[in-house]
């Protein structure tokens, strides 16, 4: 089956979908009731694109026809009367025989077994069934997850019974042993066998389950992956009929389309991707004879790119026209009270290009086959959310000081079923935040915590720069808690966050990091839940259901309530006394190479370091520290006060001989001189489920090498310095 055959089968599939959805509400407002007419528009507008990208024009201009006539009817807010639900039926009708006439007369009602199985080797299988598949493999993936619990669990009654049958040897060996103690004992040592035995079946299952959890992924993947450019290809073509139908000549790049994804993913885009594209020809293309007066190529060039980073998908369509006309946006904005006047005077670039992604929201004065009702981004914001994901405008950088231009990027998670996510508590309540929109997790001191503009912050140290994050509490967020800043020994943990088309940074103060892991995601549509803060739910222990947050949600809800401008106490926000000449930073970890070049790093920023070759050498140089009768004041500074220690920080790799980076962790935890020292874990094992041993541990920040970062590290120990 070659492309055009395939995208026809496509079609042939969604514009079915697309009428039964529009009949369906024309009967709903033919009894009397209110039909979704918003819903009915955008598919309306969705077979419209659907209809170009497969080159079947007379279609096309039969559903831009029922489209205009829908955006009157939305437009005048009276709902759909009997003659216009005629005139739109007759209007449905016309586009289903358009539609059998262009692709051979209608299907065959009653297909033969041969047709669904071709002689190439392809079998068709619907996309429901492939979702299936991907659900059931992950549900697999969680349970084989949980199985690893089991090992230690073996291994914790394995040592007891051990410990059991040691403590009974003095009496075993006297004279008179009391009855039946010798036959416990052999018990004891039996059941210590038996759990030995059991531990190693336990992990060769468990090897030979991960072995075909693994090859099920990539079978799946296999089929639920397919390249963009199945979807996005035949775009070129349609963006080239759209510049030449509106007399202006462009240039079309189309990028990533090698790129494999899921096959779902790339077909709730596609719509949002026309609109793009749309947009860029009716706002971005100019004609070449003002181009070329400006002194620029007299075709505008336009560009679609796909990537990948993060676990997120990228889409972005760019134009070099002239940019967004942000005057006009002003302008529109206070025409339909989304701003007043004085917050429209303040309103940065950012704040005003978010605005174009409100429905209704047009800048153009007419209303043409292209744009100017102002429903396309809406369309394409929407959509970006119900995949979990966000949609923002920029500007496009000048090149050589000639013109700019316009991107607006899509970025949603690579698979809508499977998603890591972190899981955050306050209080008693777990809610999940998806982890591709979490920059990083701190611990902050409430001494760390400023003021800018009435309105509470923190510092955000970067690779090139320090930026500053407003403080939201998440659970006042939600309207599940009260506003106060949950302070727990002096500290606010935070989960950094980007939300909203502007990419708006936030710190949300939680109780507790609880998780990170990857889960099964599950459609938000249950009554009660709030869609546009929550984009679906996850399962966690229990089979306890948790609200999969929308960060572009949250930072319209941040954005909304104003901000978080609560006191802190006097006691809390005092400022730490500032005693310190020379900060000690204890380096352990078992490579010569990191060691030597974490220390010459640190000391080049004025930290006196000590090194140790393993967590059991650090523990000993510890509590040596800790111990000296002087408190540790050997001339090289100390804090205000003295008398806790030379070693201020422990910088700790995970996997060292004799004890790894967890387990002197944990001594530390446990051994009361030496639980508030800060720990940084540095490791190059960075899977979810170390993440969440480090800080279930207390670890204060988890730092991993293949992605190391001096301004991240010297960052991470100057706020807990």
């Amino acid at each position: 089956m070659d492309l055009r055959q395939e995208l026809l089968a496509a079609f042939d599939a969604e514009y079915r979908d697309h009428l039964t959805v529009v009949r369906d509400g024309l009967a709903v407002a033919r009894r009397g009731e209110a039909a979704n007419l918003r819903d009915m528009f955008r598919r309306l507008h969705s077979l419209k694109g659907a209809a170009r990208a497969v080159d079947l024009p007379a279609v096309e201009a039969l559903a831009h026809d029922l489209e205009a006539q829908m955006a009157g009817v939305i437009e005048a807010g009276a709902g759909l009367d009997r003659e216009r639900i005629g005139a739109i039926e007759r209007g449905l009708d016309a586009i289903e025989t358009a539609i059998e006439t262009a692709l051979g007369g209608p299907p065959d009602p009653d297909p033969s077994p041969a047709a669904e199985e071709p002689a190439t080797g392809y079998l068709r299988v619907e996309a429901a069934q492939v979702t299936d598949l991907v659900i059931v493999s992950t549900q697999l993936a969680q349970a084989v997850e949980r199985q690893e619990g089991l090992g230690a669990r073996l291994l914790s009654i394995e040592s007891l019974a051990r410990r059991a049958r040691r403590s009974l040897e003095p009496v075993l060996h006297r004279e008179q042993v009391p009855s039946g103690l010798a036959e416990v004992a052999r018990d004891l040592g039996a059941a210590t066998r038996e759990a030995a035995f059991l531990r190693h079946d336990l992990r060769e299952t468990s090897w030979a389950l991960d072995e075909a959890l693994r090859r099920l992924r990539e079978d799946v993947d296999r089929i639920s992956l397919v390249p963009a450019e199945t979807v996005f290809g035949p775009m070129a073509r349609m963006l080239r009929d759209l510049a030449r139908d509106e007399g202006v000549e462009v240039e079309t790049e189309f990028h990533g389309l090698g790129l494999q994804a899921d096959r779902r993913v790339l077909q709730a885009l596609r719509d949002p991707v026309l609109q793009l594209l749309r947009n860029a020809v009716s706002h971005g293309a100019e004609p070449g004879h003002r181009r070329r007066a400006l002194g620029r190529p007299s075709a505008t060039r336009i560009s679609l790119a796909v990537r990948s980073g993060g676990g997120r998908l990228l889409v972005t369509v760019a134009d070099d026209g002239p940019g967004p006309d942000l005057e006009a946006i002003r302008r529109r904005a206070l025409d339909r009270g989304l701003l007043n006047p004085a917050a429209a005077r303040a309103a940065t670039p950012a704040a005003l290009m978010a605005l174009v992604f409100e429905p209704g929201f047009s800048t153009r004065p007419d209303v043409g086959q292209l744009s100017g009702r102002g429903m396309g981004l809406s369309i394409v914001a929407e959509a970006a959310r119900a995949l979990g994901g966000s949609a923002r405008m920029s500007r496009a950088r000048a090149q050589g000081g000639a013109g700019g231009g316009t991107v607006v990027e899509i970025a949603v998670p690579l698979s809508v079923a499977r998603q890591t996510a972190l899981l955050l508590a306050f209080g008693e309540a777990v809610v999940a935040l998806p982890s591709a929109s979490v920059l990083r997790l701190l611990r902050l001191p409430v001494s760390a915590i400023e003021r800018r503009g009435g309105e509470m912050c923190v510092r955000i140290d970067g690779a090139s720069a320090t930026r500053t994050a407003p403080v939201a509490v998440l659970g006042a967020l939600l309207g599940m808690a009260s506003g106060a800043l949950p302070v727990h020994e002096g500290h606010v943990k935070f989960a950094i966050m980007r939300g909203g088309p502007s990419g708006q940074l936030l710190a949300l103060a939680v109780d507790r990091f609880q998780d990170v892991r990857r889960f099964l995601s599950h459609s938000a549509d249950i009554v009660g839940l709030d869609t546009d803060l929550v984009a679906g739910f996850v399962m966690i222990e229990s089979e306890t259901p948790a609200a999969l947050l929308s960060p572009d949600g949250l930072a319209a809800r941040w954005a909304r309530s104003g901000g978080w401008s609560g006191e802190l106490a006097p006691e809390a926000a005092a400022s730490p006394a500032d005693g310190l000449a020379v900060r000690t930073i204890l380096v352990a970890d078992d490579s010569i190479t990191s060691r030597t070049l974490e220390k010459s790093i640190l000391e080049a920023h004025g930290y006196r370091v000590m090194t140790a070759a393993d967590g059991l050498e650090a523990l000993e140089m510890l509590q040596a520290d800790r111990a000296r009768p002087d408190g540790g004041q050997n001339g090289e500074g100390r804090r205000a006060g003295g008398g806790e220690g030379t070693i201020d920080m422990v910088l700790a790799d995970i996997e060292m001989p004799r004890m790894d980076g967890f387990t002197l962790l944990q001594s530390m935890k446990d051994d009361p001189a030496l639980a508030d020292i800060p720990v940084i874990i540095m490791t190059s094992r960075e899977g979810a489920a170390d993440v969440r041993r480090g800080l279930d541990l207390g670890a204060n920040a988890y730092i991993a090498k293949q992605t190391f970062d001096q301004q991240d590290l010297l960052g991470a120990i100057g706020r807990l310095l």
